[in-house]
């Protein structure tokens, strides 16, 4: 097995395999490792290639392969950072911040997905300032975009069992160090239930999104006869949150807490 060949193979035992019912209605499996293998190949061979508009092509390749692979039912963090890269070298900022963002909603913490979110972050043309509300709750819950769902709701239960063991504990062996450890860890508990249920909260309630269109006016209301709410368009990579949807129009607010309505068909959602 040549090493490619065992990259793909890897890729897909760490996560790319999925269920029988995906399965039976998507590709089989080995079409999958080979739709990998292509994907991959090409994407390499774009990074290689001396001409740039058959580099383009490559990458429009690799970009095919792995959005099938997606279709297919084939999720995970590793397939959207590779769709993120694809369309990053495609001059596709807002697809490629897109796809950063669904990786880490697989996988919060990590590192490779938050560099390069970072640093396509860096290359939009509209960069929007964090209002100081949102700011200090993100230093507060800082563990809030870090770690998955389920993996805050662990660490709660641990530290609220721990509660429940210094309580025992002072109970039959009273001492000054288990009632400073029983505050301590109910202080902890407290603070880590409140951010995971801030966290579940968000995902359950509130959509986010990011243009995808070269260029979009943000208007004062759901039509195009409202006036525009900014002086210039929003560009492609800005991120935003859904307040509300009216048939093929959104309401968004901005990092910094402003916002307006955007047609549907020029951002997509997470």
């Amino acid at each position: 097995m040549n090493r490619r060949m065992f990259y793909a193979v890897l890729c897909l035992a760490l996560g790319l395999c999925t269920p029988a019912s995906a399965l039976a209605q998507g590709l089989a499996y080995a079409q999958q490792l080979g739709l990998l293998e292509q994907a991959n190949q090409a994407f390499e061979h774009a990074l290689t290639s001396p001409d740039p508009q058959a580099a383009q092509g490559y990458y429009q390749q690799a970009l095919a392969g792995y959005a099938q692979l997606i279709a297919a039912g084939v999720v995970n963090a590793r397939l959207y950072y590779n769709l993120g890269n694809t369309s990053f070298r495609l001059n596709d900022l807002g697809q490629a911040i897109l796809y950063y963002r669904r990786g880490l909603r697989l996988e919060p913490g990590n590192r490779r997905l938050q560099a390069n979110l970072s640093y396509a972050r860096s290359q939009r043309v509209d960069q929007i300032n964090v209002s100081n509300q949102r700011m200090v709750l993100s230093r507060i819950f800082f563990w809030h975009h870090e770690l998955p769902l389920q993996t805050q709701w662990g660490l709660a239960l641990a530290v609220y069992v721990l509660v429940w063991g210094c309580a025992f504990g002072h109970l039959f062996w009273p001492r000054a160090t288990l009632l400073w450890g029983l505050r301590g860890a109910a202080g902890v508990c407290l603070i880590l239930t409140a951010a995971t249920l801030l966290t579940q909260y968000t995902h359950s309630t509130r959509q986010a999104g990011v243009i995808t269109a070269a260029e979009v006016v943000v208007r004062k209301g759901n039509g195009e006869s409202y006036a525009p709410q900014f002086p210039q368009p929003l560009h492609a990579g800005t991120e935003f949150e859904v307040l509300e949807a009216r048939g093929p129009w959104l309401a968004i607010q901005l990092d910094n807490g402003t916002g307006g309505w955007i047609r549907r068909e020029s951002a997509s959602l997470f």
